[in-house]
């Protein structure tokens, strides 16, 4: 999950997780009166709600990141910013087994409706975090393959394991108490998120207008009723409302309003399905519950705008702000264009190669990966031994930022220098590092004659791959088609643009995408990914992995240890052969120079975390 300080959050939590124009036309940059802002955007939105599984693009919380405020943001250091004029965070018990943290609101705040933000708004992280909840509540146990009524993101990490009983609310009910049985590492990032629960019960009642306060302040009433006892059919109704109502692509006058309620500087105004989104000052809340916004009253987010055609675009003042996926000549054409910034950097976004163990739906997953018998491990041991890493960074990231290296670690990135040499010496990656290409190639071969017989280049065996159909991507998956093909495997697609929605489907044998971190964590991705259940997509299942990554959400760590850990973690992961690392991703950007305040952050949000300071 990549949960930050939205009013859609589930958790504050940063982890370790992103076309032509037909019949629309957004105004070019140059035509506004410069407080607008137009950026590309790479995938275009498919929900308001990027907590739900599946939902979980960056493109998503990019357009809900200026619509809401919690306890704090992160800046481009990678540091944890707290929010003061939101709320305060203390913690009142520090015990080894009884770990208590309060999460205080400031009074007054309001949601852009009117509403008062309480703690009871906070409630929500507890049931989209909390399967011990979700069971009792009668709500389904997330980790099977039911899973619970509230289809969330948020289920499986340090949160779930460690929260004891149910948060305590304050009489004035502007304070929540969590308790946890460990002196949790990070602490501060697992703040409960902020929602506006009294939309969540007008909407499970079919009310389609915004609420008068007091209506609104029946409804929060209700939803603390509900929460406290366990009302398994009215939070059932908001189960469904919150995981699916907000899976929408399209806003426009005939949208519920219901669904757009937030406390940030920004609220959404339309949306335009695969072509634009657009946010619009929200002047009952810019600067309420965060920082204020004074120079820019609106933003549009073009997703028809590939990396092709990113330059034409910037030169004819249509885009003032673009980060994307380009290639090699796309940069060379940005290099050419009049009045724009170019920024070069790796970002903390990642890509990499997961292949399917076991169902991702609860069903039986039977492809050409399944199980942990020795002919399983094998044969994705082959193939990710036949992919060509080395030549797909040559020919494909290297000629946008010449020190580009193959990835082969998840926890930590190759501008971290002396980390990552340190990780990859010990971390079992040498399994698909060691010799040549060719070198690899051939061992992939003597695998596959060894459990396919010599004949086995003519049964190729078809994988399914997941991707989506964007330039780069096309690129990688025909060099990885070629090169897998002669080691007996068949590679096909096509590619497509919801593939976000499919990661669980089990037609798919294996998925390349980009994973983007955010805020370091000792946990990084290994809890909510790595682990058996929960939002493992891939059916992976393995019990040292399930071990250490509990053993990193327990308690805080020396570097080293931590690092140990990471490492039995990567180990396990590259015997398994469930997934390998590709590349880390080059990132360009390039802005408007009358634009002044965007400062890139190599973690997600990338560009939009502090559009309050952006200004002409």
């Amino acid at each position: 999950m990549k949960a930050r300080i939205s009013a859609r959050t589930v958790l504050a939590l940063a982890s370790a997780s992103a076309i032509a124009v037909t019949g629309v036309i957004v105004a070019p940059a140059h035509a506004a009166t410069k407080t607008t802002v137009v950026m590309t955007e790479p995938t275009p939105i498919n929900s308001l709600n990027y907590g739900v599984n599946n939902m979980n693009l960056a493109s998503n919380e990019d357009l809900v990141y200026p619509t809401g405020f919690g306890f704090y943001y992160a800046n481009n250091q990678k540091q944890v910013v707290p929010n003061t004029k939101f709320g305060s965070w203390k913690v009142v018990k520090n015990g080894a087994t009884d770990f208590q943290v309060a999460y205080t609101i400031n009074k007054g705040l309001i949601w852009n409706d009117g509403a008062p933000i309480t703690a009871v708004d906070l409630l929500l992280s507890h049931v989209t975090g909390s399967s011990v909840y979700s069971k009792a509540a009668g709500l389904g146990d997330p980790a099977s393959s039911a899973g619970s009524s509230f289809d969330s993101g948020g289920y499986g990490g340090v949160y779930d394991e460690h929260v004891a009983g149910n948060p305590v609310l304050s009489a004035d009910k502007l304070t929540l108490t969590v308790k946890y049985d460990a002196r949790i590492p990070d602490w501060q990032l697992y703040a409960p998120g902020v929602f506006p629960v009294h939309t969540l019960e007008l909407l499970a009642a079919g009310k389609k207008t915004l609420p008068s306060v007091a209506e609104a302040n029946a409804a929060t009433d209700k939803f603390l009723a509900d929460f406290t006892s366990k009302s398994t059919a009215s939070l059932k109704a908001m189960g469904a409302i919150w995981s699916k109502s907000f899976n929408i692509s399209t806003v426009n006058s005939s949208t519920n309003p219901l669904l757009l309620v937030g406390n940030g500087d920004f609220k959404i105004d339309n949306c335009v399905d695969q072509i634009s989104c657009t946010l619009v000052i929200d002047e009952k809340t810019n600067g309420t519950s965060g920082p204020k916004t004074t120079g820019i009253t609106k933003i549009v987010f073009r997703y028809d705008v590939a990396d092709t055609s990113a330059p034409q675009a910037l030169g004819n003042k249509e885009v003032d702000l673009y980060q994307g996926q380009p290639t090699a000549d796309a940069v060379t054409q940005l290099q050419a264009v009049k009045g724009i910034s170019l920024v070069p950097g790796p970002l903390a976004t990642y890509e990499q190669m997961s292949m399917r163990v076991g169902s991702g739906t609860g069903g039986t997953y039977t492809g050409p990966f399944a199980g942990e018998s020795a002919k399983a491990i094998a044969t994705r041991k082959a193939f990710l031994l036949a992919l060509p890493r080395e030549d797909m960074v040559n020919k494909i990231v290297t000629p946008v930022q010449s020190n580009a290296v193959v990835l082969n670690s998840r926890f930590v990135m190759p501008d971290s220098t002396a980390a990552y040499a340190a990780q990859i010496a010990g971390n079992g990656s040498s399994i698909y590092t060691a010799g040549s290409q060719a070198d690899r190639t051939a061992q992939a071969i003597r695998i596959m004659k060894q459990y396919y017989g010599a004949d086995f280049l003519k049964k190729p065996i078809k994988v399914h791959t997941l991707f989506r159909n964007n330039a780069r991507r096309t690129a990688e998956f025909q060099l990885y088609q070629a090169a897998e093909a002669k080691v007996g495997f068949d590679m096909y697609g096509p590619g497509i643009p919801d593939w976000s929605a499919h990661t669980s489907d089990d037609s798919y044998d294996v998925n390349f995408y980009a994973w983007g971190a955010g805020l370091p964590v000792q946990v990084g991705d290994c809890p909510q990914v790595q682990t058996t259940g929960g939002n493992n997509h891939y059916g992976w299942s393995n019990a040292t992995i399930d071990k250490v990554c509990k053993d990193l959400g327990a308690s805080a760590l020396s570097d080293s240890a931590r690092n140990a850990k990471w490492i039995q973690v990567e180990r396990a992961l590259y015997a398994e052969a469930y997934t390998i690392g590709l590349f880390q991703w080059p990132g360009v950007t390039a802005v408007n120079s009358d634009l002044k305040g965007v400062k890139p952050s190599s973690i997600t949000p990338n560009l939009v975390w502090n559009y309050w300071e952006w200004t002409y």
